[in-house]
């Protein structure tokens, strides 16, 4: 357990390709978001989430998982990562989104270890950089926030300000050799696929 770390899973989006809201679609015996909060909980003691209303995840709340609405209806992931990072109560936060089921404890532990004094830690597979899977600090609360003021919504730029610490793919394959921890979930054909890569 990574006493020093929260998790935040982003449950925001409104789900056009996917036809319905996927935070509550079925995996296995629960939802998906019910899927990615009890992998979090696994390795960090207190999970977020950030959702748009509150109402249809109350029941998720118990003691180490809080249900919170995101600060804006906005439809972008900006809103949800500062609403998250504002809702801490340690220095860091492991980000991400509802519709990644397969995310590899041994990933978080990795980027755990690699913070130092950085104020985010992204990954990188397939050549891109997997924002909606990483670490981040609550020290970057204000320029979040100084960006979304400024309608600059692109979470990429984000990283032109941030003290940022690129996982290289090599250190990332350590923890999660396929990069299951990145196979999420935007269409039904998304969700037949990572279905039948899961164990579910």
């Amino acid at each position: 357990m990574i006493e020093g770390l929260t998790g935040v899973v982003l449950a925001g989006g409104k789900s056009r390709r996917f036809g319905s809201n996927k935070a509550l679609a079925d995996w296995g015996c629960a939802t998906l978001l019910e899927t990615v909060v009890s992998s979090l909980a696994a390795v960090v003691p207190k999970v977020l989430v950030v959702t748009k209303e509150k109402g249809p995840f109350a029941s998720l709340e118990r003691g180490e998982v809080r249900v919170i609405e995101d600060l804006f209806r906005q439809d972008h992931p900006l809103g949800g990562l500062y609403t998250g990072l504002q809702g801490l109560k340690t220095r860091h936060a492991f980000v991400c989104a509802c519709d990644m089921p397969l995310i590899e404890p041994k990933l978080i532990e990795a980027l755990w270890e690699a913070r130092a004094d950085y104020d985010a830690v992204i990954p990188l597979w397939q050549g891109k950089r997997q924002t909606l899977c990483g670490i981040y600090s609550k020290d970057c609360a204000g320029m979040i926030r100084a960006a979304i003021d400024h309608d600059a919504l692109g979470i990429h730029k984000l990283f032109d300000s941030l003290k940022t610490r690129f996982f290289l793919e090599e250190e990332t394959k350590r923890a999660d050799p396929q990069g299951r921890s990145f196979m999420d979930i935007d269409t039904a054909e998304d969700y037949a696929r990572v279905k039948k890569a899961s164990a579910c």
